[in-house]
């Protein structure tokens, strides 16, 4: 099954590049067909095969995709993770399994567990839910659709079977040609074009036009009648013009043309590509015979061709790996026009022709390369991403889910979660967390999850097994105690589900009172996560976050909605900050900034690469970094992959100053390649901290900052001194400004 999703998703990759260039060369034919020629029109139609039989070619900087957008170069008809191996079941299958399991399982009791959090997972777990996935895991659609390709391809290639089958028994009867004055011809002819292979002519009465036939062993049809009421120059004509259509290997082009239409079977342009390209490779040929019988002979072709049109009232056989004199109406006329203004040495190949083509060649075989389409950022976990709002998430979400379209006052999006598939996870998971006060002691969050998975059963087991810590106690906390759950199952908001209460208590604090509500709908399972109790603590302890009411559960329940039907809920995420993971990001970001940002991949001189880039938005709602950054600023952070101890770089750019150094104190001033840098040190941790070398806290980090202005654009670099000496941090420093010239 693998190999035929692969397939499937190289050919899909192919067919959309090369409809592209096919809708371009399409207006280049119309537009300037005369001033290119037969021969190099065709030509043009040889590359288009090429790109769509080859979907793997190698990248270039002229490659005309360099210039298509980055979100339409990945563009895929199936979501981005269905890709990949994502098992799920169809929304019928997945209906019936949770129709079954509702009318014959019995309710679950409510349980109230008192044990630690590593005790084995209850019996219970593993089958009395509401919602149970009681079936086995079935291919994705992604899988679905490639099986579709599959099957469409093996009915055509059986249908073009059946009609060579057909043609070899309809010309089973043919004669062979044994006219003496017509074997003459035939052999005049194939020396004329310099053929020494043996190509037998035949007369058939089951054929109404002249044909080649045959990849190994071609053979020329020739019908009865025609063969009677030819003259010896009409004749010749008929012969050259097959006999060059051997000659221009054209019964493999149009063999190759149909396993690019086999392949591409889905796409109509393909087909109407294979229909033109059939058509300007006639015109090549009669171009190849003129050039052979010279310019005196055009107007004698042409009235043959003319001949064989009138007597062809009826459409030929299949055509399977057949060249044919005769076309329809227009394309005749087209030929004819061709053939009336035929100039001797217009088939031969100029060298501007061939400059022509060899360009073209780089330009359309070739991918965009990746500097000019894709950041490659080599992001630890890569599989777990974030977004700032809901359109980016569902790009690569991999599945359709519902968001509220109801939040309680004061409630906006703060980020949204995408966890792809990784070593433990065969499901995508996506979680969007909003958020009220933020940044306030009065903050309040709560947070939406939605997963193709069964998120009940990998929650439970996470807790129970000990794999989730939800907080993790500070000095005025104490010690953590056990914690219990209770299991009940309800119905809010007309949705039937398991409410699973989680109670966390503290040594020094107020039990935590953390309440998710699972519940299933169109074949995706979703869960709310929230606080249903707000103590106030005495003073100096923290408060529970992430409050909700009963009413504002069931109003939020209530307007659960697919992305295209909100109404009254933004997740356009405006104001807020967001990682960058390619091109369309960086645009953003960059106008956003006001200015084109250095962005160096990879810092050479010392192995450090970009791990993580994330666009600052002042004022944002969804970041809690060390510092509130109060302009817009480009976040770049570089470390060594290999954790070989190269310390790492954070480096900021914007328009502003981010780093004000009248609150530092000022360490020294340096020249670097031509740019005044100052050099400062954090000594009363204004930005973040205090930071301990090690888990003792024996000795405090002072963190280093080296600010510089270039070009009217503010630069704050800082370096993380935990594994390399003072000495080294010019280095880092430097490395970026080498890189980013």
């Amino acid at each position: 099954m693998k190999w035929i999703e692969t397939a499937f998703d190289l050919m899909w990759t192919a067919s959309l590049a090369s409809t592209i260039i096919i809708l371009l060369l399409l207006l280049m034919r119309r537009r300037l067909y005369k001033r290119l020629g037969p021969r190099i029109v065709h030509v043009l139609w040889l590359l288009v095969l090429i790109k769509l039989l080859v979907p793997i070619a190698p990248q270039s900087p002229v490659s005309f995709f360099n210039l298509v957008p980055q979100n339409m170069q990945d563009f895929s008809f199936w979501p981005k993770s269905f890709q990949e191996e994502h098992p799920a079941s169809s929304a019928t299958e997945m209906a019936a399994a949770h129709s079954e399991t509702a009318d014959s399982s019995p309710a679950p009791e409510p349980q109230l567990t008192e044990e630690p959090a590593s005790i084995a997972k209850p019996s219970s777990f593993s089958s009395d839910y509401p919602f149970e996935q009681a079936r086995d895991k079935q291919p994705t659609w992604f899988a679905t659709g490639s099986l579709v390709w599959l099957a469409g391809m093996l009915s055509l290639m059986m249908y073009y079977l059946a009609a060579a089958l057909r043609f070899h028994r309809k010309t089973g009867a043919s004669r062979k040609l044994d006219n003496v004055e017509a074997l003459a011809v035939l052999e005049a002819c194939k020396e004329k074009l310099g053929i020494t292979a043996a190509i037998p002519v035949y007369e058939t009465d089951c054929l109404h036009s002249p044909y080649i036939y045959g990849l190994f062993k071609p053979r020329i049809y020739i019908p009865a009648d025609i063969v009677t009421i030819a003259d010896s120059r009409q004749l010749t004509h008929i012969l050259l013009h097959e006999l060059t259509h051997y000659k221009r290997k054209d019964l493999w082009f149009h063999f190759l043309w149909t396993w690019a239409a086999l392949l591409h079977w889905y796409n109509p342009v393909v087909w109407l590509s294979a229909k033109k390209a059939r058509a300007d490779r006639e015109v090549a040929c009669d171009a190849g015979v003129l050039e052979v019988l010279g310019e005196q002979e055009s107007s004698s072709y042409g009235r043959t061709l003319l001949m064989l049109s009138r007597l062809f009232t009826r459409s030929a056989s299949h055509r399977v790996t057949l060249s044919h004199f005769s076309e329809n109406n227009k394309e005749m006329k087209r030929r004819i026009t061709m053939i009336a203004k035929f100039k001797k040495g217009t088939y031969k190949l100029s060298a501007a022709a061939v400059i022509l083509i060899v360009a073209l060649s780089a330009v359309m075989l070739t991918n965009a390369s990746e500097s000019a389409s894709s950041l490659k950022i080599q992001r630890v976990n890569d599989w777990s991403k974030w977004f700032h709002n809901l359109g980016r998430a569902n790009e690569f979400a991999g599945f359709p889910f519902k968001v509220p379209d109801d939040l309680p006052d004061g409630y906006q999006l703060a980020s949204i979660d995408v966890d792809e598939k990784y070593v433990n996870r065969t499901d995508n998971q996506v979680t969007i967390n909003f958020v009220s006060n933020h940044g306030t002691d009065d903050e309040k969050q709560f947070e939406v999850i939605a997963s193709t998975g069964n998120i009940i059963h990998t929650a439970l087991s996470q807790r129970l097994e000990g794999g989730e810590t939800r907080k993790i106690p500070g000095p005025s906390w104490g010690e953590a105690q056990p914690q219990t759950y209770i299991q009940d199952e309800v119905t809010y908001a007309n949705k039937r589900g398991i409410l699973v209460t989680t109670v966390q208590k503290y040594e020094l604090h107020q039990p935590e009172i953390e309440k998710t509500f699972f519940w299933r709908d169109d074949a995706v399972y979703y869960a709310i996560r929230y606080y249903s109790e707000d103590h106030t603590l005495e003073e100096g302890l923290p408060r529970n976050r992430r409050n909700l009411t009963q009413d504002e559960l069931e109003r939020i329940l209530q307007s659960f909605r697919y992305p295209q039907q909100l109404q009254h809920v933004s997740y356009d995420g405006k104001g807020n900050s967001f990682p960058i993971y390619d091109q369309k990001d960086l645009a953003e970001a960059e106008r956003l900034l006001g200015f084109t940002a250095k962005f160096p991949l990879a810092l050479s001189n010392n192995g450090l690469k970009l791990a993580d880039s994330v666009m600052l938005q002042a004022g944002d709602q969804n970041t809690d970094y060390a510092f509130r950054h109060t302009v817009n600023a480009l976040r770049n952070f570089y470390w060594a992959a290999d954790d070989s101890g190269k310390g790492s770089l954070t480096v900021y750019q914007s328009q502003s100053p981010l780093i004000d150094g009248s609150q530092l104190a000022l360490n020294r001033a340096l020249d670097m390649n031509g740019i005044r840098l100052s050099v400062y040190k954090d000594e009363h941790h204004v930005y973040g901290g205090p930071y301990y070398r090690d888990a003792d806290h024996a000795e405090i980090i002072t963190e280093t900052y080296y600010l510089w202005k270039q070009n009217g654009i503010y630069y704050a670099a800082n370096v993380d001194d935990r594994d390399i000496k003072e000495e080294a941090y010019d280095d880092l420093v430097q490395s970026f400004l080498l890189a980013s010239e």
